[in-house]
């Protein structure tokens, strides 16, 4: 049951509860018995507008709850997150309803889109004999004026009986003079792709803008790179940091210097009122203007007090040029690069490969490596897995370390271990107080 139908059942039921004073009810008996059959229809006729009357002021008390209804989203309450969810239920969204039906009968609907400072959300259901043979569409991408907003992120389900998914799919702001858009897709249909469009304007009176912007000029420098935080902006559907690792000449001149550093993973948190806001997406990118991240977090909460960013860790492949020449003996030997320690346990020959035994700590990968045998150079064929160990440093830390054998097809009387490029993940837990005034 819905609000509206509890608001007349609780209407029916206090007046089912009004006692009609029984001095009233004999006079008007008396009165109906009296009066010609013609006038009795006539006495209907007003009992049944006043009926109407009742209904139509209990109807305009509510008319906002009716017209809210009637512009929210239905049918995604699987795929929309807690923010969304809320934002759906106030009606914040803009109702599109517009269709578009592929030769086999397949049927696209925009059925709506949210539009912030940060992203613009479509809302869209696909519909088919068996959905699971067009479970999304391809090359999805909105274009306007300016250009073209390619799909950034996007998440569906299916309904149980496989004939519809609803998706929610996410697009750059347009620029704000962006109204009349054009969303185009395709399918792929017996290794052929088949276009489809959907043109509708945007009601820029629907935009949300943003709830917090500020811009950062805060740094932590890791190792051979400096992670910049640039900008912070928070809307009603998301939260997204903004940053950069190197610009175009610090690119440069480590390419130059041989000194590359090539990012894999960028763990960044975000607190607010000391509470972590649950990510939704991140990205990095190099391009001409340099090494960028972009990281997707929930909203906000309303009764923001304090917001915190956190670079927790970094993890990236650097470039290395250590040669180590080794022993043929059960001495270990030792080389640190970056700080990171690589022990070299053993070295022996089996079958006409040399197998070379080292330890590190757990994050740490020899990402590139060869072997250098008299005048020959060999190449890596392969690690053979070995074991994890804890070690305990002190009271408070411990480390994890890694065992594995390094094996290399050939042999000779003098080796060299050539170490070129070595990845690694650091820890930081660099806390950044963002100020609130």
């Amino acid at each position: 049951m819905n609000d509206l139908d509890r608001f007349f059942e609780k209407k029916r039921i206090e007046m089912e509860m009004i006692n009609v004073p029984e001095e009233l009810e004999l006079k008007l008996r008396s009165a109906l018995n009296n009066t010609p059959p013609h006038l009795k229809y006539s006495k209907k006729f007003k009992i049944k507008w006043a009926a109407i009357i009742v209904a139509a002021i209990i109807l305009g008390s509510n008319i906002d709850t009716l017209a809210f209804y009637g512009k929210k989203l239905v049918g995604y309450e699987g795929v929309m997150n807690g923010t969304l969810s809320q934002l759906n239920e106030l009606g914040k969204g803009q109702i599109i309803g517009k269709s578009y039906t592929f030769e086999d009968g397949t049927a696209v609907t925009l059925d709506g889109v949210m539009l912030d400072e940060n992203q613009l959300l479509i809302f869209y259901t696909i519909r088919s004999g068996n959905v699971l043979e067009f479970l999304n569409v391809d090359n999805s991408n909105i274009s306007g004026i300016a250009g073209e907003y390619m799909t950034e992120s996007a998440q569906g389900e299916i309904d149980k009986e496989n004939n519809e998914v609803k998706w929610i799919a996410s697009f750059s702001t347009p620029h704000f003079f962006e109204k009349r858009l054009k969303w185009e897709f395709e399918i792929e249909k017996s290794g052929e792709n088949e276009k489809g469009e959907i043109s509708f304007v945007l009601d820029r009176n629907k935009a949300m803008g943003y709830t917090l912007k500020k811009h950062l000029n805060e740094k932590v420098k890791v190792d051979n790179a400096t992670i910049r935080f640039q900008s912070i902006t928070a809307s009603p559907t998301t939260t997204v940091v903004k940053g950069k690792i190197q610009n175009i000449i610090e690119l440069a001149a480590d390419q130059i210097t041989g000194e590359r550093i090539r990012p894999y993973n960028l763990d960044i948190k975000i607190y607010a009122n000391g509470k972590e806001v649950s990510i939704q997406g991140s990205e990095m990118t190099t391009d001409i203007k340099g090494m960028k991240f972009s990281f997707e977090y929930d909203a906000l909460p309303k009764n923001l007090k304090e917001l915190q960013i956190k670079l927790v860790s970094f993890e990236a492949d650097y470039d290395a040029s250590e040669s180590v020449k080794l022993e043929r003996n059960e001495k270990s030997q030792s080389v640190e690069i970056n700080g990171q320690k690589v022990e070299i346990n053993k070295v022996y020959e089996k079958g006409g490969e040399t197998y070379i035994n080292i330890t590190t700590e757990e994050n740490v990968a020899l990402s590139k490596v060869n072997l250098t045998a008299d005048d020959k150079d060999l190449k890596l064929q392969g690690t053979i897995p070995g074991k994890h160990e804890k070690k305990i440093l002190n009271d408070k830390e411990s480390m994890i370390t890694y065992t594995r054998t390094l094996r290399f097809n050939g042999t000779g009387e003098e080796l060299t271990l050539n170490i070129n490029s070595i990845k690694y993940n650091k820890m930081y837990n660099k806390i950044i107080d963002i100020p609130m005034n």
